[in-house]
């Protein structure tokens, strides 16, 4: 059973791609079990999967009321792993109610696998109770997936873990199936997009920064920023600098593809990084990427082949990057080409690795 309680943004899409993988991969008889609140809700009905859909919530106020039906989603839960016979469970990301629910997998002595896309909360992130959370699920998993090597070797650090039960599957392109290779017109690039929440980690003033030195060599260069969080400590500094787009919200799925559309380099400024799929979709569009060299960035990026990683985190190696991809146009077709190659099989392969996890883990328990 694939397991994923969210509602929106990378996790729901996570879930999807991943249950697309492993449904054409064919190994298993999958069924799901996921909120009827998910922005990707109806497109997993389109996956033709059997499901138990449970109504979560979408705010405090809902968060509260839900309480009361705890229990008898309880039941239910446990009813639909005895009804679908489950044999194993897959939670692609966890979910604020995952810890009492996981009594009913132990006590089914089912293999539980989490997956973990960040070992330990990003600075600047509010929520501290999550990690409490996290740490109490990843403690009472058979197996973790991790989505990086850099957030593997956090984890481990962190928890008293299984080796073997601790595994890489990279992260493929989000939104896969509507995300499709741009073609090259062979103009220079000149259209940089930062995409994905705004917070202090992230690096925005760098980005800035950057932006305002290359201005001077490429008056005609323009920056969109999208994505929602708090954009007030930018805000006076992108007013002073022409050519740039700042959409702070949050940005629907169905709007992404035409916002990559119009990039022709997707920069990551990032201090710190667990991984990230807005690699995986710039990569998937043929759009190059520019990343500085921190967490699991470094794996994602191909230097000199999908993009380009900075020698350093600071806004002179940006802007050194960004203008050596918009002076060498052979490079820039050779990062567009080589994105679209890279990310054409990742799905696969993370499939790959996660059933031969859960499949190691299945037969281990039926030894016991």
């Amino acid at each position: 059973m694939i397991w994923y309680w969210g509602r929106r943004g990378g996790g729901a899409q996570y879930c999807y791609e991943m249950a697309r993988a492993l449904q054409r991969q064919g190994e298993f008889d999958l069924c799901l079990s996921l909120s009827r609140q998910s922005d990707l809700y109806h497109r997993f009905l389109e996956l033709g999967i059997s499901s138990l859909d449970i109504d979560t919530y979408t705010d405090i106020g809902s968060a509260m009321r839900s309480v009361m039906r705890l229990p008898r989603l309880r039941r239910a839960f446990a009813r639909f792993l005895d009804e679908q016979g489950v044999d194993a469970v897959l939670c692609t990301m966890a979910h604020l109610w995952n810890p009492l629910f996981l009594d009913l997998i132990r006590s089914r002595n089912l293999p539980y696998v989490v997956t973990v896309h960040d070992a330990k909360l990003h600075p600047g992130e509010q929520f501290k109770p999550y990690q409490r959370w996290l740490d109490h699920e990843i403690g009472r998993s058979d197996g973790v997936v991790t989505l990086s090597r850099h957030v593997r070797t956090v984890l481990c650090a962190r928890h008293v873990l299984r080796e073997d039960a601790v595994i890489t599957a990279p992260l493929g392109p989000l939104l896969n199936e509507r995300l499709h290779p741009l073609p090259l017109d062979g103009r220079p690039p000149r259209r940089l997009v930062f995409f994905g929440r705004i917070l202090e980690y992230k690096g925005v003033d760098l980005l800035l920064d950057a932006f305002a030195a290359l201005l001077r060599d490429f008056p005609d260069i323009t920056l969109s920023i999208h994505g929602s969080g708090n954009a007030a400590p930018y805000t006076d500094r992108i007013a002073a600098l022409p050519n740039i787009t700042l959409d702070n919200r949050y940005i629907p799925e169905n709007e992404i593809p035409a916002i990559m559309g119009k990039a022709d380099l997707v920069v990551l400024p990032y201090r710190e990084a667990s991984q990230s799929g807005v690699i995986a979709m710039a990569q998937s569009c043929g759009v190059p990427v520019v990343v500085t060299p921190v967490g699991g960035l470094v794996e994602q990026v191909i230097d000199g082949e999908t993009g380009l990683v900075t020698s350093e985190v600071t806004a002179d190696c940006l802007a050194a990057s960004i203008r050596r991809m918009i002076k060498d146009g052979a490079l820039y077709e050779r990062c567009a080409r080589g994105g679209v190659r890279h990310s054409a099989s990742v799905w696969t392969e993370a499939a790959a690795e996660v059933s031969r996890l859960i499949t190691r883990l299945s037969a281990e328990r039926q030894r016991v």
